[in-house]
């Protein structure tokens, strides 16, 4: 049987039953407040460690050699997840993340993540996770758990809006608490590459979109290349169709109007996220706009090789949205908005920017090439 190693992210490298870290409950959020469901943290790395022990065969295919030691530790805690990285072997090129839900919530969530990454992996939606095993079990003290292990992307870190002296910057949390600020040419290339890879995923005859998704919440992981950046959504929590409107009775019309509906609220929440991750709301440069456009398009231009419906659409693109004018756009922001928790601090915040963001974005689509 192979060595197991606990640790936990900025803690300690080697968790041991005598520690207090061992008996330390699960937080159960980012900001490491409230507990999950008093479930301590050295409990839940050994539930990890038996799960990976598990599938250990299999484990040892993909590596191409005997497994003797395994390194878990805790990176982060979420509302719903507490993801861990697994090494093994200290040098084997498979490392993979293991997430681990102990609340009821949690669990339902977990569940719908894995068929949501199960269908996107079916469409070859890249970027995104590669679902590796699951299984549901019981903890040592009977706790119920449910776990899922999928690809880890190294290299890739969380990143969030900080303040660079008076201006907002991207700020790239690396290793070791180290922070980096992106350059506005690798800022331009990660939003573009953020919402190509949800524009991909969009389903333009099912309406079929990953919703929901969060800055805030790091759901998506960036790492640098030179004067550009890599992109992965690192977690689908649902895949399915936000609409009313039945798919199989569905004309054009129908479908463009998702398809719109789909690209206003992804610019809106691009747009949202929280100072340093966990501050307060925080609403975005309008520089991010048209990289968010382009990422659309590029996904759509794409989708549009193979489908004369959806190239249709997108040479009358300018078109449209020309004949909406400024107020009617604006309308349908504010029908967007009304779906919204009226007293929802990211509603409040997108009502009191819903003007100029509304008139931005048909501003930049008028002045921006469908195909570039």
């Amino acid at each position: 049987m192979a060595i197991y190693q606990y640790g936990i992210a900025g803690v300690t490298d080697s968790l041991h039953p005598e520690d207090s870290s061992y008996t330390h409950l699960l937080p159960s959020n980012r900001e490491l407040t409230g507990a999950s469901d008093s479930v301590g943290c050295g409990l839940f790395l050994e539930g990890v460690g038996r799960f990976v022990e598990n599938h250990i065969i299999d484990l040892e295919k993909v590596c191409g050699e005997k497994i003797s030691n395994v390194r878990v530790t805790l990176e982060k805690h979420g509302a719903f997840y507490h993801p861990c990285r697994v090494t093994l072997n200290n040098q084997c090129a498979l490392s993979f993340v293991v997430n681990g839900a102990v609340t009821e919530e949690g669990i339902r969530v977990m569940h719908s993540e894995e068929k949501s990454l199960r269908l996107l992996w079916d469409k070859k939606i890249n970027n995104i996770p590669e679902l590796l095993f699951s299984e549901e079990g019981l903890l040592s003290d009977g706790h119920r758990v449910s776990f899922f292990s999928a690809t880890w992307f190294d290299d890739f870190y969380e990143f969030h809006w900080s303040f660079d002296g008076k201006e907002l910057a991207i700020s790239v949390w690396e290793d070791n608490d180290k922070k980096k600020s992106l350059s506005s040419g690798q800022v331009f290339d990660l939003f573009r590459k953020a919402a190509r890879i949800l524009s991909s995923a969009y389903d333009f005859d099912h309406f079929h979109q990953i919703f929901p998704w969060h800055h805030a919440a790091g759901d998506f992981v960036v790492r640098s290349v030179g004067d550009y950046v890599d992109v992965r959504l690192i977690t689908v929590r649902q895949y399915t169709s936000l609409f009313g409107t039945d798919p199989e009775h569905a004309d054009m019309s129908d479908r463009m109007d998702c398809m719109f509906y789909f690209l206003w609220n992804l610019l809106l929440r691009m747009r949202l996220d929280r100072l340093d991750g966990i501050g307060e709301l925080i609403w975005a440069p309008e520089e991010i706009v048209v990289p968010c456009i382009r990422g659309f398009f590029d996904a759509f231009v794409e989708k549009a090789v193979h489908r004369e419906d959806i190239s249709m659409v997108l040479g009358v693109f300018q078109q449209i949205i020309e004949s909406m004018g400024k107020d009617g756009l604006f309308e349908i922001h504010e029908d967007i908005l009304s779906v919204y928790h009226p007293e929802s601090p990211e509603r409040i915040l997108m009502g009191e920017n819903l003007r100029a963001h509304s008139d931005l974005v048909f501003d930049s689509i008028m002045s921006e090439p469908v195909i570039k």
